[in-house]
């Protein structure tokens, strides 16, 4: 077993990658939308798969699909710009006749996705899905709210990824279904460890994904990171466990706030993706933040101004893997199956 096969990084449309791609139902609703020609809003949070699902279709559909990440564009211009490159067209053809502000021009839009296209050199036809990754709101309301006729035009199916749950409006109106993607199920990321792990024991598998599961991807990763470079697998799968029963005994409202903050990694009150997840205010966050702070689930650290928080379950796992030596095989298999009962006895009141 390789550690390069735990890594967390999105995987990309290589075949060598696509071997590690664990498919769910969100697949084959694109599959559908791209055969189908409809427009698709793809929406989840940090870790949840976006980028590895695009890179998907982008596999499956080779020659018809290309991917355009947004996430480095400043405005709404630049990522024009990204998907003019993407479909390969030299959009400095245009340069002179675009200003360098943020607004866009409605027929220069229209003129450079079309001459884009016309121009396609790769001798198969022009592509016909745009996978757009990591597109923030204020773009997304420019392009496919205030420009969406114009898109419309255009033989072209979109698929769009962001971390908001949903689109904004006006673009709302542009996409025909919306996808929002879930933690993963403990099936499914059974598949991840065996597939990534594939010299545990099935039933060593089974044991560590009823613990982990259901979480997003890159949390049952970064879980198994901890498990393959502990010392001591039965102490981390005991870590593991005793979160989530202590996370069970939470109310609601703290229970939905913690899972969601563990998904945002550290990060702090007005993390725009975590306020949404759990639909409340600011003050509010920072009220639930000291009470999980009291009550030891999450640490507090300064940056400059700005107070970051980070939860239990990850700075414990690191402490654990700090005082370990790494590199030993998992081994008490009878310790850990105590444990996993343990935590199947609090898994029915697990808001995921």
């Amino acid at each position: 077993m390789s550690l390069q096969s735990l890594s967390r990084r999105p995987l990309t449309a290589s075949a060598r990658d696509q071997e590690f791609f664990i498919p769910g139902p969100e697949l084959d609703q694109l599959r559908g939308a791209v055969r189908l020609g409809l427009n698709v809003y793809i929406g989840g949070g940090p870790g949840s798969g976006k980028t590895t699902l695009l890179r998907r279709i982008e596999h499956e559909f080779e020659g018809t699909a290309v991917f355009v990440r947004a996430e480095p564009s400043s405005s709404a211009t630049a990522l024009l710009e990204e998907i003019a490159d993407a479909i390969r067209h030299p959009f400095n053809v245009y340069a002179s006749e675009r200003t360098s502000g943020t607004e866009l021009d409605v027929r220069l839009l229209e003129a450079t996705l079309s001459v884009a296209i016309d121009s396609w050199d790769d001798g198969s036809g022009p592509p016909s899905v745009v996978l757009v990754d990591g597109a923030v709101h204020e773009h997304l309301q420019v392009l496919f709210g205030r420009y969406r006729d114009a898109l419309w035009e255009l033989p072209l199916t979109w698929i769009v990824a962001s971390r908001r749950a949903n689109p904004p409006r006006p673009a709302d109106a542009f996409f025909d279904r919306s996808v929002q993607l879930e933690p993963w199920s403990e099936g499914r990321i059974r598949r991840l460890i065996e597939t990534r792990m594939p010299d545990w024991p099935a039933e060593w598998c089974a044991d560590v994904a009823a613990i982990l599961g259901p979480a997003t991807p890159t949390q049952a990763l970064l879980d198994l990171q901890s498990l393959a470079l502990g010392g001591d697998q039965t102490a981390l799968i005991a870590a593991l466990a005793d979160d989530r029963s202590r996370v069970a005994e939470l109310p609601d409202r703290l229970r939905k706030f913690y899972l969601a903050l563990c998904q945002a990694g550290p990060t702090h009150a007005g993390d725009e993706w975590l306020l949404e997840a759990v639909g409340v205010t600011r003050p509010r966050v920072v009220h639930w933040l000291k009470e999980l702070e009291a009550l030891g689930l999450v640490e507090a650290e300064r940056d400059g101004r700005r107070m970051n928080y980070t939860a239990r379950r990850f700075s414990y796992l690191s402490k654990l893997l700090g005082n370990q030596a790494a590199g030993r095989a998992a081994s008490d298999q009878d310790a850990v199956r105590s444990v996993v009962e343990a935590s199947r006895a609090v898994a029915e009141v697990d808001p995921f």
